[in-house]
Parts: C-alpha cells; structure tokens; sequence
C-alpha cells in the first residue's frame, strides 16, 4: 500500500510540475501583424534590441528558443495567458486564389501548420500565401485584408478617369447581346473593342455586316485620389453609318469609392453634336464583394432640351469576376412602363495580371 501511495505522489508531482513548466512557458503574449498569436515567456531584455526573444513549447511539448524582428510585431504584453491560438480562425489567400479557412496549428520561418475542416492539417509553404486574414480581428483591420478593386476603372458602361495598367484587362458582357474587351497596353493606355451578337453572326443580303465598336482612354492620377482621362468612343456599321462620342472626365477619391464627373460631343456621320453629353456617377464599397454603382447621364435630344437618364444598382465582385445588376430609368420609364426602371445586368471577367 504504502508504495502504491508513494508512486501516486510521484505522479500527481510530477504532472503538477509539468503543468506548472506550461503555464510558465504561457504567462506572456506576442501579437504578430499577421494576426498569429504565440502564448510564451519573454526574456529579460526581450524589448532592448531589433528583435525580441522569447521561449515557448510546440505541438510536441519542446522547449524552443526563437526571436523575432520587432518590424514584424503588432504588440507584445507580460503577464497575460492568450487564449490557445487553435482556437482563432483565419482565411488564407494564396497566389493562385485558392481561399483557405481554418486554423494555423503552428508557425515556423517558412511554413504554416494550417488545419481545414472536413481535409486535415496541411503544411503551407508561405511563399504561396498571399495574404492571412484573422476573421475575428476589429472590421477596421479585416478591410485593410480586401483583395483590390479589379473593376475601378469602369462604372457601368461609362469608364471612370482611373487607366487599367499595362497587361490587365476585361472581358465585359452586357445583356447576353453585347461583348466588349479592354486592355491596358501602358500604364496609362486602354484600347478596346466589341460586337453585338445579332450582326456578328448573321447575313444581311448574303453578306456579313457586323456592328462594330472601338474604344481608348487615357488616364493619369494628378494627385492623390484625383484622376483625369480623355478617350473616345466610336461605334460603325461599315457602309451605313457610323457614331460615336469623344470625351474627357475626372474622378475624385480612392478604387473603393469614388465619383466621376464628365463631358463628351456625341457625333453622326463626321458631324458632332452642338451641346455635350454629361456623365456624373460614382462607386461606393459596401463590404469585400458588394458595391453600389449608380451612372447618370445628360442627353441632349435638341438646341434647348435635355433628357435626364440615371441608373442605379449594385456590383457583386471576386477579384476576378464581377456582376452587376442595375436599373436603368427616366421620367418616361418611370411614368409609362416600370417605375423601378428597365432591369441592365452585366458580366464581366478580368484577365491578365492583377496587382
């Protein structure tokens, strides 16, 4: 009996020691800018150079040794037991697009430990991680994660004054009947071209005949959240008539919200209209996929009158593909026909590199 009360004693020691070496190695905290967090025990002088050292225990229950440059630090605190970092959840994006959720188990130099439900734990190279998002961090922060605008170059069909970037573009499909295609050849640069589906395709008097547009703008940024472009429109139906509009317009504030405001002569046949077409519309980012859009236009219909058309909508977006389903009206619609307006849906892919 009394070596079996001994081996207890033993052992129930034996755990509280170990038990105690834990929470030892757990009484301090280190945030990183990632979002990880690591419960260990800091140095001494853990805050009197370029990196900070501390101890800890891996998933293995080894005592290791490491330091880390404070640059990459977001706050560190004594004397605090963080909550077991299995436990926060994180969203990692990788160059390829593919989108993980889950939980970094661990962290080294190189790689991550990163557990995903319902497929096991997995080993991260984090050359191949783009970004990693703590999902529970303040909304402050998750916004700073948002992958960019892939579509603040345009509003709905009218461009804004922001230039798509050498080797970016879109492919842009509105109503099924129109297909239109955009792409920076510089920086500043745009040319695109387009088709509606009815002529492309079919024979007018045993002959093709299509209907044709082309496009170009040029856009530079003046100063911060301040752009201007001209460009120009031109539409065709080669041997019968021919139009088109050319333009110049500002945008003021950031690729996540912003407005336009601009002013083009529409022309017929070489011949250009007495009085401006006017665009003013504008983008605002309500979460990390969803935008309103609203595009707006002063149409002169003769020398004293013009006709007000506005559109309204919202813009659901990847980093890739973007749809945006809107309304189109005016006082005759909003009258005669459909009191919310006349429904506009478009699909559009970017293709080419992406920042």
């Amino acid at each position: 009996m009394k070596k079996i009360i001994y081996t207890l004693a033993i052992v129930v020691s034996g755990m509280l020691t170990v038990a105690q070496t834990l929470n030892e190695f757990k009484q301090d905290t280190i945030w990183l800018k990632t979002g990880v967090v690591i419960p260990c025990r800091l140095s001494e002088n853990a805050e009197d150079s370029k990196v900070i050292s501390y101890t800890y225990r891996n998933e293995n229950g080894d005592l290791v040794f490491d330091q880390i440059p404070f640059k990459k630090i977001d706050r560190f605190q004594r004397g605090h037991i963080a909550e077991d970092t299995t436990l926060i959840l994180y969203r990692l994006e990788l160059n390829g697009g593919t989108i993980l959720t889950g939980n970094i188990m661990s962290e080294t130099e190189t790689h991550y430990s990163f557990y995903v439900a319902d497929v096991g734990l997995i080993k991260i190279n984090k050359n191949q991680v783009k970004k990693t998002v703590p999902l529970n961090a303040p909304k402050e922060m998750r916004k700073s994660f948002w992958f960019e605008n892939p579509h603040a170059t345009r509003l709905l069909f009218a461009p804004t004054a922001i230039p798509l970037r050498r080797g970016e573009g879109y492919y842009q499909n509105i109503y099924i009947y129109v297909s239109m295609f955009n792409v920076g050849v510089l920086n500043n640069l745009s040319i695109g071209a387009g088709f509606d589906i009815i002529t492309m395709f079919m024979r007018r008097d045993g002959e093709w005949n299509p209907m044709l547009n082309f496009n170009i703008k040029s856009g530079f940024k003046i100063v911060d959240n301040f752009h201007l472009a001209a460009g120009g429109l031109y539409i065709t139906l080669p041997g019968e008539f021919s139009t088109g509009i050319l333009y110049g317009l500002g945008t003021y504030g950031s690729n996540n919200t912003n407005i336009s405001l601009g002013a083009g002569w529409g022309f017929v046949d070489g011949t250009f209209e007495k009085r401006p077409f006017i665009m003013f519309g504008g983008m605002a980012r309500i979460s990390e996929r969803l935008w309103f859009v609203s595009e707006n236009w002063f149409i002169p219909i003769n020398s004293n009158n013009y006709d007000f058309l506005i559109s309204y909508g919202c813009r659901i977006a990847s980093p890739r593909v973007a749809v945006d389903i809107a309304f189109i009206n005016n006082e005759d619609i909003f009258n005669n026909f459909l009191v919310i307006g006349i429904p506009y849906v478009d699909v559009v892919i970017k293709f080419g590199k992406m920042k």
